[in-house]
């Protein structure tokens, strides 16, 4: 399921820091709480697992939506100029719980705070935005930076690090099949007599392009800023893509978000 947010500054003067996307997780794992306790820390300290080094939460979020915003450098964020801003959040999880989750962020107020920032906005509207998948191949757009990358050795001590891919890079294509492969078999499934389940797909099942139409745009930002585990990861956006396979992979790609780190708001997606 997939909601658009419509979110009103609580004063006239919003600053909103650059690195919020990890404040939102947090509130998002803070709403979950309050109604399920037990979701909500199996999602945060577990997740779904596909191998012991590889677990996802599947779910993600989009950029704040903030018409006309007005960046300051100097403040370290983006002023909020319009009476309302918008956030689309995206679950894998079964359609029947749509109106209880509405329910969850109707009227919540969000708080985006750093040590320099404090940011609050009261939750109006929550709208479903209806995900159908009628094909074999859809056409996204990103709604969020996609982080996609590949292990590289660098440096005298060749140590392993990672090496962020442009969306029209060679590699770029099938590590976001296998990430959205390994999401989709860390869902527990029916599994047949003969061991192997009945949905299991192939790499070959899903293909990618990168649509001509709009330039990737590259972004470097701060994962938990201000904490122990603070660490830099650069993404992609504003670009369109070709996604084919089974419509069941692709809806999965729409909900889950692709590539890494889709639980602090990377790799959502919308459908053209």
């Amino acid at each position: 399921m997939q909601f658009k947010l419509t979110l009103r500054p609580t004063v006239r003067q919003t600053l909103v820091p650059f690195n919020y996307a990890y404040r939102l997780s947090a509130f998002i794992y803070a709403v979950l709480a309050e109604a399920d306790a037990k979701y909500a820390t199996f999602l945060h300290s577990q997740g779904y697992e596909y191998s012991p080094t590889r677990r996802f939460k599947l779910f993600t979020f989009s950029d704040l939506i903030i018409p006309k915003a007005r960046i300051d450098t100097a403040a370290g964020g983006l002023w909020v100029t319009t009476p309302y801003i918008e956030w689309i959040v995206s679950f894998y999880v079964d359609k029947a719980a749509q109106h209880f989750i509405m329910g969850l962020f109707q009227d919540q107020r969000c708080v985006i705070a750093t040590p320099r920032h404090r940011a609050e906005f009261i939750i109006e509207r929550v709208e479903a935005i209806p995900v159908e998948i009628p094909a074999t191949t859809v056409q996204l757009r990103t709604l969020s930076p996609v982080v996609i990358a590949e292990k590289s050795e660098r440096g005298t001590t060749g140590r392993s690090m990672d090496q962020y891919l442009h969306p029209a890079d060679v590699h770029y294509g099938p590590l976001l099949i296998d990430n959205l492969l390994a999401k989709w078999n860390s869902v527990p499934r029916t599994v047949s007599a003969s061991g192997i389940a009945d949905d299991d797909f192939a790499t070959s099942a899903v293909t990618y392009r990168l649509l001509p139409n709009r330039e990737p745009k590259s972004r470097l930002i701060t994962i938990k800023e201000d904490s122990r585990a603070e660490t830099k990861v650069r993404g992609y956006y504003g670009f369109t893509f070709e996604l084919s396979g089974p419509p069941e992979l692709l809806e999965l790609a729409v909900l889950a978000g692709v590539g890494r780190y889709n639980a602090e708001g990377f790799g959502a997606v919308g459908v053209l």
